[in-house]
């Protein structure tokens, strides 16, 4: 992902048919998942595998069983690559060219919201779903031919849905206007009887065009930042949800406070106004009244793609880039300041555990019954861990918003590609900090590690906001309301 985000950015940005663009993502997306459903079923099946009573069993052959791992490792890579591409091309284009003006019905904050409602809600019910199907049918191998099944009957739902809507778009059937190459590359590339050498070079030099592209657009500090909140530790991935199997909480525990954070997580794209479908924060923040400046105002290159069409529109169009950095900074801080409680309750159970010292640890490697977390810290660290979520997706919501209107048209897909490799180095970093501190009693310098990186990410974006703005906070409002409390005494 990372060495290859790029450049599917590259291809999609490249490609004048969105159509074919996106029918492409989706074919080899889930011709990957049915292939490699077909793989790991093969693995299951062997005779030392078999769980089940089916009749449908192989002998056991390791030759095999290797390499049908590498071919399903491999449509693993093919999967969420083309899943990136699907992504990149729906949000960095399709979304971007059919929303309707800022602050009318389905305009862009709304759809974004949408869409992250439907890929929340399909987060939180398909690993239910599965896990379900595996325990009424008693078998991981129908499990896995289930997944495979599922990816071959979406494959006409969404190429139905896909040409109904570019059906529907005379916007979405024009060409895509691509942008011309770089003489450099086509060079390179066009030379007759240029060496492999040369050519690699080449490559790797588009490669890295997109990194300075990246950095010399006005948005990558944001970009950075969000990248930066996916080395946390403290979310639902496998390490943390390992960690605390390890430390005493049963699955059902694990599974209800997962759900709770979900809902929290999906309750950030459904802050709506009374009447038009877009967020209140995001329309209160952008007043007039309530900011000086913004940066959409100034001559950048960027400016000239939020799109401003009239006085009218482009004052709404300028409220709302003025609402998504100051709607982004209260995200930021809100889960800044909810990680802060999540950390010291992992500290005091920690403690109380006795992890820090030594002789307790080897009396507790010794002994078969483990404490049960304290309650009061297992809601401490539940609850906050959950509202926590709600900042992540708000940030979220507004950093990608905010890529998609001031990034220029013709640099938007390049721009997601090369982000997610940047999400992808902080996940990478992420999953070496839990190879280097493996140990249960470590994973709390993983939470602190966790709390610098927010803290980091928060300053970041902070220092953004107020080189756009010129200010965080409006002091002037605190010194009337101050003067005001006076003359009520």
């Amino acid at each position: 992902m990372i060495l290859f985000s790029s450049s599917v950015g590259h291809w999609v940005e490249h490609s004048p048919n969105r159509l074919r663009t996106l029918l492409s993502t989706i074919i080899v997306n889930r011709g990957s998942v049915i292939l490699g459903s077909f793989f790991w079923l093969l693995i299951l099946s062997q005779e030392d595998l078999v769980e089940d009573s089916m009749s449908f069993v192989l002998p056991t052959n390791p030759f095999i069983k290797g390499i049908g791992f590498a071919v399903a490792v491999t449509l693993g890579i093919i999967e969420r690559l083309s899943s990136s591409g699907n992504l990149i091309s729906m949000e960095r284009d399709w979304v971007v060219t059919v929303a309707a003006p800022a602050g009318r019905p389905y305009d862009l904050t709304h759809l974004n919201a949408v869409m992250r409602r439907i890929d929340l809600v399909c987060k939180l019910i398909s690993p239910i779903l599965i896990a379900a199907v595996i325990s009424a049918l008693g078998s991981i191998r129908l499990g896995v031919v289930f997944t495979g099944l599922t990816s071959a009957v979406s494959i006409p739902i969404e190429i139905v849905s896909a040409k109904r809507v570019w059906n529907s778009s005379t916007l979405l059937q024009a060409p895509r206007a691509v942008p011309p190459p770089q003489r450099a590359a086509t060079a390179t590339a066009t030379m007759e009887g240029a060496s492999r050498i040369r050519k690699w070079i080449g490559r790797s030099r588009q490669y890295f065009r997109g990194f300075e592209m990246y950095f010399a657009t006005s948005v990558w500090v944001p970009s950075v930042a969000l990248a930066l909140l996916h080395f946390n530790m403290l979310t639902w991935r496998a390490t943390f949800i390992t960690y605390l199997i390890n430390i005493g909480y049963s699955l059902n525990t694990i599974t209800i406070a997962r759900a709770i954070g979900s809902v929290f997580e999906i309750s950030s794209t459904v802050i709506v106004r009374e009447r038009l479908p877009t967020p209140r924060g995001i329309e209160y923040m952008g007043k007039a009244h309530h900011h000086a400046r913004s940066s959409v105002d100034d001559g950048s290159d960027e400016s000239g793609v939020a799109l401003i069409a009239g006085s009218r529109e482009g004052n709404r169009d300028v409220e709302t880039v003025v609402g998504l950095q100051r709607f982004g900074l209260w995200g930021m801080s809100w889960q800044l300041v909810n990680t802060i409680p999540v950390v010291l309750a992992l500290w005091a159970i920690s403690v109380q555990r006795g992890e820090g010292d030594i002789l307790s640890t080897l009396t507790r490697g010794t002994t078969t019954e483990q404490e049960e977390p304290d309650v009061g810290w297992s809601v401490v660290l539940f609850s906050f861990l959950a509202c926590s979520r709600l900042g992540v997706w708000v940030f979220d919501l507004t950093t990608q918003q905010l890529t998609q209107t001031l990034v220029p048209q013709n640099q938007r897909s390049s721009f997601a590609g090369t982000e997610n490799s940047v999400v992808n180095v902080f996940e990478l970093l992420g999953a070496g900090a839990a190879i280097a501190f493996p140990r249960t009693e470590q994973y709390r310098w993983l939470a602190l590690a966790s709390l610098v990186s927010v803290m980091v990410s928060w300053i970041m974006y902070a220092a953004w906001v107020r080189r756009q703005r010129g200010h965080l906070i409006h002091w002037e409002k605190f010194s009337h309301g101050f003067c005001a409390s006076e003359r009520r005494w």
